[in-house]
């Protein structure tokens, strides 16, 4: 058992004794903070920084891995691309006045067809931080968003119930 000395003890009650007196807070000696900031959910980024979303095609292996897709932002162009293409589709810059962008995509191939969503606000740009590149990548089993490691799966060309019509 360890010994401490009296006056030690009699000093530490003294100063416990002054405290109950002098009526401290409790918050003081709480880890509390006493001013909190209003939280944001936005990283900050600088005014001039540009956002690209790049779409690479990596249908390796395949017989046809062409892929052709349009996105509804800017002129409504079909871009065919071969395995190993990589294309910008978006190039976002952010300023004070425009702080987020959605567009929509459509992907066909021979697999099917996927319809994605690009979302762009400063989160995105965060996930993508080093180069502030974000890619959307062009698999067999789907298109594959890397930042979230969200697949959007391929899904199947609609079929009509008496096939396809010659034209007369």
């Amino acid at each position: 058992m360890v010994e401490m000395n009296p006056k030690t003890i009699v000093i530490n009650l003294l100063l416990l004794l002054l405290l109950q007196i002098s009526n401290f807070s409790t918050l003081v000696f709480s880890m509390e903070r006493l001013y909190s900031k209003p939280y944001k959910s936005e990283y900050s980024i600088r005014p001039g920084t540009v956002t690209r979303i790049v779409v690479a095609n990596e249908l390796w292996g395949l017989k046809k891995g062409n892929a052709g897709f349009v996105c509804a932002h800017g002129p409504k162009v079909w871009r065919k691309s071969n395995p190993g293409d990589q294309y910008v589709v978006i190039e976002f810059e952010h300023t004070g006045i425009q702080r987020y962008k959605f567009v929509h995509c459509h992907l066909r191939s021979r697999r099917g067809y996927v319809n994605f969503p690009i979302n762009i606000h400063p989160d995105t740009s965060a996930m993508c931080h080093p180069s502030y590149t974000c890619h959307y990548i062009i698999r067999k089993d789907g298109v594959y968003y890397k930042p979230e490691k969200k697949l959007f799966p391929w899904l199947p060309f609609p079929r009509s119930k008496n096939g396809r019509q010659p034209k007369a």
